[in-house]
């Protein structure tokens, strides 16, 4: 792994409980609701054909029309429904704006995520993830889009107030551009913050991009050292990487919290198990945080241990 360049570490670490905080405490004693959290996939087409993509492996189903969907989630809502969070995802969702408008009328808290080539509307109450794999180089290669990167900024520089997320997917061929890649975006006073995921081997993708074990045991050591430089920028939870190695991955993984509780539908209506990776996700090699995350929140263990934590190092931070 390369070195990471001396940055001047400007932004501050979040020392006060936050709301998922308040959601560890929710979910200790009332436990985790159902179909709280969940993805709707907003169209079968894409401007790009990335090598890693998931999506494309499925099989092909005929999307919904506008007014489809909207008497689909009008049939929730008559059910009861949450409505409480969704995530837009494809396919690339921006190819179809009308439908996440549609969404944004039913859903309280909305997350879109975009390849980042198609400019970004100004939808100031969503939270947007934008797909960058590695440094420029590695990432227009990889997504088969010369001057992709380049676009990626230029979209985020023409933004103004949006909630913007960088979401790099760990890959074996991509893992020497983390620290650069953190360190470059921490720089971008437009971006909100960044999150790390794994590749999840898919059922026809190439498996090289795997990471196995003992690496992927090495990153997430290192992804908690960066935690303690860069704070909340790094947005995945020191629980939530514990729970990605090797040691506890698998009971986290044959108990998915999001494929027995959430929801994720395909592009006509209809429910994808058991998440949004479809059924050839190798759920054992899962790089997904969502999993251990949802599990971090609402095991008990680890949540006493967790606010413990938080309570003295928040308290150290007030002395010192």
């Amino acid at each position: 792994m390369t070195n990471k360049p001396e940055v001047p570490l400007q932004r501050p670490y979040r020392s006060k409980f936050s709301l998922f905080d308040l959601a560890k405490i929710g979910f200790f004693f009332f436990g985790f609701p159902n179909n709280t959290f969940g993805s709707v996939d907003v169209t079968s087409d894409c401007n790009l054909r990335c090598e890693h993509c998931y999506f494309f492996e499925q099989e092909r189903v005929a999307q919904c029309s506008l007014e489809q969907w909207r008497d689909k989630f009008e049939q929730m809502k008559a059910e009861g429904f949450r409505f409480y969070q969704c995530t837009w995802v494809g396919g690339e969702p921006l190819l179809r704006p009308e439908l996440i408008e549609l969404g944004r009328q039913y859903f309280k808290f909305n997350t879109i995520t975009t390849n980042g080539s198609l400019p970004l509307p100004d939808w100031k109450d969503v939270s947007w993830c934008i797909s960058v794999d590695g440094g420029q180089a590695y990432h227009d290669r990889f997504r088969n889009q010369p001057g992709l990167y380049e676009t990626i900024k230029r979209n985020i520089r023409q933004s103004e107030g949006q909630r913007i997320t960088i979401a790099y997917c760990i890959t074996r061929q991509n893992q020497a551009d983390i620290e650069t890649s953190l360190a470059e975006w921490y720089q971008n006073p437009k971006v909100r913050n960044m999150v790390f995921s794994f590749y999840t081997p898919i059922r026809g993708l190439d498996d090289d991009l795997w990471l196995d074990w003992p690496d992927k045991d090495r990153l997430l050591d290192k992804l908690m050292e960066l935690k303690q430089q860069y704070g909340d920028f790094l947005v995945n939870t020191k629980p939530a990487l514990e729970l990605m190695k090797s040691s506890s991955a698998r009971s986290v993984t044959d108990n998915c919290l999001f494929a027995s509780t959430s929801f994720a539908f395909d592009p006509a209506g209809g429910v994808k198990k058991p998440c949004m990776l479809g059924p050839k996700a190798d759920c054992d090699r899962c790089g997904c945080i969502v999993p251990f995350f949802l599990r971090s929140l609402t095991d008990r263990k680890l949540i006493l241990k967790d606010l413990k934590q938080r309570f003295f190092s928040s308290l150290q931070r007030s002395r010192g």
